[in-house]
């Protein structure tokens, strides 16, 4: 069956609203509708688990150790610590989270695209986000730490363009996802996924923006994982991070996703992984890799870190004491020296 048939087929039975150019490269290339899917594979989840915990029983005394003295007893790992392997300084020691223009306009798009989901878009755009910017300004107007004191303390010209970036980035999401009817399609947004592993002395931890599952009909994986960017793209920085919800939703499940993507609200394009047990093989590795690092920095001295330089060195408390920070801005300078000498 050609692609423009399964188009053409889901429009006319009302399952998808293809009526844009973009909707219906949407529904191809992402959603994938009317094309084959694998299969859903039980024993690869259970595996995946196995790996898991037979890796975290290598480390079984230290692991106990290092989760008796950490918050709550146990060691959570998210995207934010699977981030910070890059150097173990920045893993100790990361920079409080600060907000920013751009961190603001991601944080409102996500939360306004799931109010208008659930809404079903019975709104205009412009109002969804209004609710969206009252709810959060109110929330929290007394932490000086809060979004809620960062919008308020915003000059009212500049909260007018931050609420128009906004809403100009839904009407561009409404413009590229068709609206998916209930009955065809299970939507998730912005759930928290938790999976305990060494007897609930590791957790996994994650929100993704949205999964979609399909009613289940055969053996087919039903489940697409769709994480929602507004930044500018960071190819493996996003790919790590959607893998590790592709896991997760996976464990907690017990089912496979057929795909998951990251979707760059700001350009209406997606960038798409269909399942393969060896990607989420190399991503178990990895939050293996997370928790050993987790692990050994709860008594490693000082002297026995293991530093590396890099653009992640500006989210790291050490930056401005840090001689692997110096070295590492010394050696960019030297490999991009336009503009080192102007004024």
């Amino acid at each position: 069956m050609s692609k423009d048939t399964v188009a053409t087929a889901a429009l006319a039975t009302g399952a998808l609203a293809l009526d844009l150019p973009a909707r219906r490269r949407l529904a191809e290339d992402l959603l994938g509708w009317g094309l084959p899917r694998p299969a859903d594979d039980p024993a690869l989840v259970g595996d995946l688990r196995a790996r898991l915990e037979a890796g975290l029983a290598e480390v079984d005394g230290a692991l106990s150790e290092a989760a008796s003295a950490a918050r709550g007893g146990r060691l959570l790992v998210t995207k934010s610590a699977l981030e910070r392997l890059a150097c173990d300084g920045w893993q100790r020691d990361p920079k409080p989270y600060a907000h920013s223009w751009a961190n603001a306009r991601g944080t409102l798009t996500h939360l306004a695209v799931e109010q208008d989901w659930h809404e079903a878009r019975a709104d205009t755009p412009a109002a969804v986000v209004g609710r969206v910017w009252q709810a959060e300004a109110s929330r929290r107007p007394g932490d000086p730490a809060s979004l809620s004191r960062w919008l308020n303390d915003l000059p009212a010209a500049d909260a007018q363009c931050l609420r128009d970036e906004v809403t100009g980035l839904l009407v561009g999401f409404r413009e590229v996802w068709p609206p998916l009817p209930p009955g065809s399609v299970q939507a998730h947004v912005e759930r928290p996924v938790e999976v305990r592993l060494a007897g609930g002395r590791v957790v996994l931890r994650g929100v993704p923006d949205l999964v979609l599952v399909s009613p289940r009909r055969d053996d087919r994986a039903r489940t697409l994982v769709v994480d929602l960017k507004t930044g500018r793209p960071r190819a493996q920085h996003d790919r790590h991070e959607l893998r590790f919800y592709a896991l997760l939703v996976a464990l907690a499940a017990g089912r496979l996703p057929f795909r998951w993507a990251t979707f760059y609200v700001t350009e209406g394009r997606a960038e798409v992984e269909s399942l393969r047990a060896e990607t989420l093989l190399v991503t178990v590795r990895r939050v293996l890799d997370g928790v050993a690092q987790l692990v050994r920095l709860a008594d490693a001295p000082e002297e026995d870190l293991r530093l590396r330089g890099g653009a992640w060195c500006h989210y790291c408390a050490r930056e401005d004491t840090c001689e692997t920070a110096a070295e590492a801005r010394r050696q960019q300078a030297l490999s991009q020296p336009s503009g080192m000498l102007g004024p």
